[in-house]
């Protein structure tokens, strides 16, 4: 579920956590200025998290925010992810500060065979959408650390580079969000979103009311220039240059490596034993099968081997 800004929505614990691990400072510092898009004169730089180690830091702020709100279950890991982060175009974008400290992360999952997360409680709605011939793509993940000095323009930054590549994906896409019910005046009345499905309660953030919110990017553009749409009138560039930051954030996606498959999936959590049949199918499709055992592979990574090999549920 998606949640806004402390400074948008005036409750100060809505979006935040308190603290990032002191190890993500450095590690950030791997990233070059050169490879992320800079806003706010430097003060905000975006990054695709396209290594094991920015997903690992991404997938922890998330969780460590749900597990704050009581979102998460005891026997969770300390990784927020699902299946969908498996796919090759899931896009999960972090923000860093100045000094290269972690503050943000916001995930794009587009359409599918699969499907995309908010099937889960919305399926019908959704599949009306598909059964019109609309694209879709969906916001999750979203993730925001207490330390964080601007908050709404880390945020800022964030949704306006999720909307700048599903935009460039496909201009007449849907885009869909599912948010605890009581932000949704925050989006509707933010960011234009409209609501198209009822209340539920969702058993992944523990049932916690959920409600469906859906916008076209097509009107999301045309609103923009004519409406004070959240993050728009903050970001004052010009149509080349979003074309141009779409093409540079297009580039740095990159489908996860074995190891990091492996790594996520198998061996930190459980999420491909949790996944359904055509989810595996697919998946399995995506990454080409070969017959080894997980286990195996799990234990070999742990010690640092490489491989090559993918992944079957066949025993060896």
């Amino acid at each position: 579920m998606l949640e806004p800004a402390e400074e948008l929505r005036n409750t100060p614990e809505a979006l935040v956590i308190k603290s990032a691990p002191s190890p993500v400072k450095e590690n950030l510092k791997l990233f070059k200025p050169d490879e992320g898009l800079s806003f706010f004169n430097g003060k905000c730089m975006v990054h695709v998290a396209n290594r094991l180690m920015f997903r690992q830091k991404a997938y922890e702020l998330v969780h460590k925010l749900y597990d704050e709100k009581g979102f998460t279950k005891k026997k969770d890991s300390d990784l927020w992810l699902s299946i969908f982060d498996a796919l090759p175009s899931t896009t999960t974008l972090i923000s860093q500060n100045a000094q290269g400290l972690l503050e943000g992360t916001l995930t794009v999952v587009f359409d599918s065979p699969i499907g995309l997360p908010a099937d889960a409680l919305y399926k019908e709605e959704i599949d009306e959408i598909r059964n019109s011939g609309r694209q879709i793509c969906e916001f999750v993940s979203l993730g925001k650390s207490k330390t964080v000095k601007n908050s709404i323009k880390v945020l800022a930054c964030l949704f306006y580079c999720g909307f700048l590549h599903a935009w460039q994906r496909n201009k007449s896409r849907e885009l869909v969000i599912t948010v605890h019910s009581r932000y949704e005046n925050f989006y509707r009345r933010n960011i234009f979103f409209n609501r198209i499905g009822p209340e539920r309660q969702y058993a992944k953030v523990n049932g916690e009311p959920t409600v469906l919110l859906k916008i076209s990017l097509e009107a999301l553009s045309r609103l923009r220039r004519t409406q004070r749409a959240f993050p728009f009138y903050m970001m004052n560039f010009s149509d080349q240059e979003e074309r141009e930051f779409a093409k540079k954030i297009e580039n740095m996606v990159q489908p996860m490596s074995d190891e990091e498959f492996y790594t996520f999936f198998l061996e930190k959590t459980d999420t491909w034993e949790r996944a359904l049949p055509q989810q595996k199918d697919f998946i399995k499709r995506v990454y080409p099968v070969h017959q080894i055992n997980h286990q195996e592979v799990s234990r070999a990574l742990a010690k640092g081997f490489s491989k090559k090999n993918r992944f079957s549920d066949d025993p060896q």
